[in-house]
């Protein structure tokens, strides 16, 4: 239960379109022990609370072969890990994407890595489940795996995160442009906060940014601030082959999320460096999509399959009001559930369609169904 409510009550008030603002948060870690996390600005003038994640085996894999699970360190100073060795490193991350390595990218991940381990230990382990839903989506149009971060700089892997200006979702869309990008608002569905069709909505803007400007460190530019302003930056400098070409003309802002996305994919790639391991969320292992063929409550599903409501809605945040409409959200109406609540959902389909409610079962979290023998405790 405890893992349910700090799940929930993990909210980032968002400062700009991409910048967050730091502040404390208390999550619980694999041993049920309390924690407070935090991420502070990558300098005193600029806004950037930003945390870091990953998914794939290997990068799972390669902590615990380090034996650094269970012995949290602090050590993370010394030659192995000077500019010089992570420039190396840097040049090793990606055959499509320039990662520069600076004194600007390097304060980030001194930030990931020293102040903010807690808080980059914590979004390693929810990355496990949101990450495999974003791979699918860039994969679709062509995109580079390691755009999958950004929605660690953006959101902090929070699907409820809102800015002061509106912008909401893992992938922060402001209402207007996720509009413009298929995804439906409304009273009842906002699919900005829909993990699946909001990650392929920002493949697809990523995509035309990309065609726009021929750079990548561009078209994040001006994922984060506009193609407006990124194309007047150019025009300032003359001309700009890239992000560090331009980097004076830009916003305050747009200066620090460049290299805040290249830190965190070095710091996701390199953790197990910095003796980092990703601490427990109670998210699920695996997760499944079914139809909804009729309109129904999350409540009336969860009290059907013996589910805790709040969990529910931690699957499917895109839902405002807890009902699902089944033909007003653009014709189709899908519903994320752990993987082995599908098969129950289809055995009482009938039950969960009837209008009376149907008898309590017994309650269970999310928390309390995400081992399989084998499976990775996350």
């Amino acid at each position: 239960m405890s893992r349910k409510r700090y799940i929930v009550s993990f909210l980032i008030t968002m400062g700009a379109t991409c910048g967050i603002y730091a502040q404390q948060q208390t999550v619980v870690d694999s041993r049920g022990k309390a924690v407070n996390v935090m991420i502070p600005d990558a300098s005193e003038t600029m806004a950037g609370y930003v945390d870091v994640d990953y998914v794939d085996d290997k990068f799972y894999n390669s902590g615990i072969q380090t034996g650094f699970e269970n012995t949290p360190s602090t050590n993370t100073t010394g030659p192995e890990n000077g500019m010089e060795v992570i420039d190396r490193k840097m040049r090793n991350l990606s055959n499509v994407m320039t990662m520069t390595c600076n004194e600007e990218v390097k304060k980030y991940i001194d930030r990931y890595t020293k102040a903010g381990r807690q808080s980059t230990s914590y979004l390693l382990g929810r990355a496990r489940y949101y990450n495999p839903i974003f791979e699918e989506a860039l994969r679709f149009y062509g995109l580079p795996l390691e755009l999958k971060y950004l929605p660690v700089i953006e959101s902090g892997l929070n699907p409820n995160a809102t800015s002061r200006v509106g912008a909401a979702g893992l992938w922060q869309f402001m209402a207007k442009t996720g509009k413009q990008y298929d995804l439906q608002i409304d009273s009842y569905i906002d699919e900005r906060r829909d993990p699946e069709k909001s990650s392929y909505a920002a493949a697809r803007m990523l995509s035309d940014l990309y065609k726009r400007f021929g750079d990548w460190t561009l078209a994040l530019a001006a994922y984060n601030c506009g193609s407006g302003r990124v194309s007047s930056a150019i025009t300032k400098a003359g001309g700009g082959a890239d992000f560090w070409a331009v980097y004076q003309h830009l916003p305050k802002e747009t200066r620090g999320y460049v290299p805040a996305f290249i830190a965190a994919n070095y710091v996701m790639n390199y953790y197990a460096d910095y003796n980092l391991t990703p601490l427990s969320t109670g998210l699920p292992n695996c997760c499944d999509t079914i139809i909804i063929e009729k309109d129904v409550t999350l409540a009336k599903i969860a009290n059907v399959l013996g589910m805790n409501v709040d969990d529910l809605k931690v699957l499917n945040p895109q839902y405002r009001q807890g009902i699902i409409k089944a033909f007003a959200t653009n014709g189709v109406a899908k519903l994320r559930l752990p993987s082995e609540m599908i098969e129950k959902f289809k055995d009482y389909k009938d039950l969960i369609y009837q209008n009376e409610t149907p008898n309590e079962e017994p309650s269970m979290t999310i928390a309390a169904t995400n081992t399989s023998q084998g499976a990775m405790p996350y």
